[in-house]
């Protein structure tokens, strides 16, 4: 099809009308996040993601945007964490008996089958130290009273922000 040149300047003009009164470019903040908590069987695994946009005033600073932001979400997803988590089952580990095989739980192969989460910057991972399958790791490491290693990896326990969660953290073991 070919278009006269009359057609092409009124086009032309349409375009440039348009372009200079159409909306003017808006700075967007974007929040993204994801809270996982584990089920009360292996695998099973709630999730809250969540993505919140706000405008960017013109007189604030993008960081003083997302803080304001994350201090008005964190108090949701804190509620959330208590609304989601059952209660802890309680299972005594037996007391050890002299001569008994290694306990199963603290195999290589056991530890492997966990749900670990891999930490966002890399390297390693983590776990609730709560999580079925992962208590006995986690007394193992509190008897140590420091990392212990396992096969290729080396745990330790470490403290949520909030002072009370429990995490199980474990990285690989680099050779020397």
């Amino acid at each position: 099809m070919v278009m006269s040149p009359e057609d092409e300047a009124k086009i032309r003009q349409i375009l440039q009308d348009a372009l200079r009164g159409g909306p003017k470019p808006q700075k967007v903040v974007r929040v993204t996040g994801t809270l996982k908590m584990p089920g009360s069987v292996q695998y099973a695994m709630r999730h809250l993601s969540f993505t919140v946009e706000e405008e960017l005033p013109g007189d604030k600073k993008r960081s003083d945007v997302v803080r304001e932001i994350c201090e008005d979400l964190g108090p949701l997803v804190l509620d959330f964490e208590k609304q989601t988590v059952k209660p802890e089952r309680a299972k005594p580990n037996p007391p050890p008996t002299v001569g008994s095989e290694p306990t199963p739980e603290l195999d290589p192969a056991y530890l492997d089958g966990l749900p670990w989460t891999p930490f966002d910057s890399g390297g390693g991972s983590w776990i609730f130290a709560n999580v079925e399958g992962a208590e006995a790791l986690a007394d193992e490491i509190r008897k140590a009273n420091a990392p212990i290693v396992i096969g290729s990896y080396r745990y330790k326990i470490t403290r949520g922000r909030d002072g009370k969660r429990e995490f199980v953290n474990r990285f690989p073991v680099t050779g020397k």
